[in-house]
């Protein structure tokens, strides 16, 4: 597997993320006015197909790395994901005792919030290691 340099895997997440928004601004808002049952299910779900494109360039990343940066990703991820569980229980609780209001929208935030986590425990350990992931 050829190893992506940081500038093509900035670049390709970037169009990624811009057919993302694009599918949020000017589809998503359609969703709800559409009556037929399946297009709607296409509507609502096309948002996925560049978040499913933006996981397979992060593991195609992950895959071409050294070890050091695989272990790096693993924990970042780890603690990505631990944070992410802890804040899923609170609210989970919270909503459970009617002390906030929850609706099924909330988990569209899951892996916004696990990809900020993400960025944020990455930088934490690849400093802790002395790793500068810039290329």
């Amino acid at each position: 597997m050829t190893r992506l340099t940081m500038r093509q895997y900035r670049y390709q997440l970037f169009a990624w993320m811009a057919v993302y928004v694009a599918l949020m601004l000017l589809e998503w808002p359609q969703v709800r006015h559409v009556e037929s049952l399946p297009l709607k299910v296409v509507l609502a779900l096309l948002p996925v197909l560049p978040m499913i494109a933006v996981l397979w360039l992060i593991a195609r990343r992950v895959m071409s790395s050294d070890e050091l940066e695989q272990r790096l990703y693993l924990l970042a991820l780890s603690v990505a994901t631990g944070i992410l569980c802890a804040l899923s229980l609170i609210g989970g609780f919270l909503a459970a005792s009617h002390v906030i209001e929850l609706g099924g929208d909330v988990l569209i935030w899951v892996f916004p919030l696990l990809s900020l986590c993400y960025g944020a425990s990455h930088r934490w350990v690849s400093r802790r290691y002395g790793y500068s992931s810039c290329e």
